[in-house]
């Protein structure tokens, strides 16, 4: 399937460079093989991290020392085609005091940072077209906020995907992009018998500024996911954005979020259901300080719930990631958000700080699924060196899962 699609896509290329045939003669873009090399940057991205969770049900605490490494390059272009390989390795520090997924230690809870050493991107892309490259094979893709779909980069072990995608901007303002998926590269690594998944998925957006009006977003993830036919579902929903200047004196600014999606079965998922999405957000920012409420709901019957097993899931409802999973009654999030970020700090820092609350209930039967807090510190230094310290606090309430304490600190070197 994916060689008929990378097919299409190459045909659907060579129409659309011909009718572009003149304008590329007279500002050709080709160099030599000795300037692409020349012109190839490095990637190096290298993160130490210490975790701790403390969770109920367990006796222990689980305590992970890991540092993953991703190295590469990318190069300049040869004749509109550029060429991009990372290796990624991430390994536990000492001993093994946590349940990674692959090491079998169940006794400490799950801190989800497997060791693994693997093929994190390996891609073509072809930039022949005005504004429209094609890329194919292993590389990352994040959709608008990565609710859907997304790259997982909090975890060590990034997700990537196997995959051919067309991008264009030939339309101003316009942003079109489309995605076949192959196969899925998930964050638990190759030792974990679901750590790739074979697919058929097909990955739709539009994004559209219509300048002061804000910025429309549509889009439709359509997945079929072999080895989790469950999780196959059919996505098409709508997000909205735009931001306010209200002082520019006073930097006062406002910013709101509205989106609705609807999903339903699709290919082999054994389920007949249809559920929807609602996600709505108000942000205020006076010069560093900013505030936040939102209100997101994944709808539930009591069978099933609303399904995003593709997306940046840490991101969402908490940072203990108690969510993973839409609970079959679906979840109600209820949060706000306190934040301050001081630039130009002393020696040249930027520190970044927020405290979140969120509450948790159920989209049907009204159940309480408890609360949780969540604070993080960020400082970023010399260009290319971050330190992070965050940390959550889950209560469970009356119906929710076990309550869980979770503690991170990390340092980073991305170039």
């Amino acid at each position: 399937m994916i060689r008929k699609v990378v097919l299409c896509l190459v045909c659907a290329g060579i129409g659309l460079q011909s009718a572009f045939a003149e304008e590329q003669a007279a500002a050709s873009t080709n160099t030599s093989l000795f300037e692409a090399i020349k012109g190839a940057k490095p990637l190096i991205d290298v993160r130490y991290r210490y975790e701790w969770k403390d969770q109920a049900g367990f006796a222990s605490s689980a305590h992970a020392n890991t540092l993953r490494t991703r190295l590469g390059f990318e190069t300049g272009e040869f004749y509109h085609f550029k060429f991009l390989v990372e290796m990624e390795n991430v390994f536990s520090i000492g001993s093994d005091n946590f349940n990674s997924t692959t090491n079998g230690l169940t006794m400490f809870p799950v801190i989800a940072d497997p060791d693994a050493t693997e093929l994190n991107r390996a891609q073509i892309t072809f930039t022949g077209i005005e504004k429209t490259p094609i890329i194919v094979g292993r590389q990352r893709f994040n959709l608008n906020n990565h609710r859907f779909v997304g790259a997982v980069d909090w975890r060590q072990n990034q997700q990537t995907f196997d995959a051919a995608r067309l991008s264009s901007t030939l339309i101003d303002n316009l942003t079109v992009d489309y995605l076949y998926i192959d196969r899925v590269q998930r964050i638990f690594g190759d030792a974990h018998p679901l750590g790739d998944i074979d697919s058929d998925s097909h990955v739709i957006s539009a994004v559209y500024n219509v300048g002061g009006v804000g910025v429309v977003k549509g889009y439709g993830v359509l997945l079929d996911l072999h080895e989790l036919p469950g999780a196959s579902s059919a996505t098409w929903g709508v997000r909205y954005e735009n931001n306010f200047t209200l002082d520019e004196d006073a930097a006062i600014k406002f910013g709101v979020v509205a989106e609705f999606a609807t999903q339903s079965d699709y290919a082999g998922n054994p389920f007949d259901y249809r559920e929807s999405y609602v996600h709505g957000e108000a942000a205020l920012g006076v010069s560093a300080a900013g505030l936040k409420f939102g209100y997101e709901r994944l709808g539930g019957n009591g069978a099933i719930g609303f399904s995003t097993p593709l997306a940046t899931l840490h991101k969402f409802n908490g940072f203990a990631d108690v969510f993973l999973t839409t609970p079959a009654a679906g979840l109600e999030d209820i949060y706000g958000t306190l934040a301050y970020n001081w630039k130009d700090a002393p020696f040249g820092a930027d520190v970044k700080a927020f405290v979140t609350y969120h509450s948790f209930s159920s989209d049907v039967g009204s159940l309480d699924f408890g609360d949780e807090i969540d604070a993080g510190l960020t400082l970023s230094f010399r260009k290319h060196w971050s330190v992070n310290l965050k940390g959550a606090v889950y209560n469970g309430g009356g119906f929710g899962p076990a309550d869980r304490s979770l503690i991170w600190t990390s340092l980073r070197f991305q170039y």
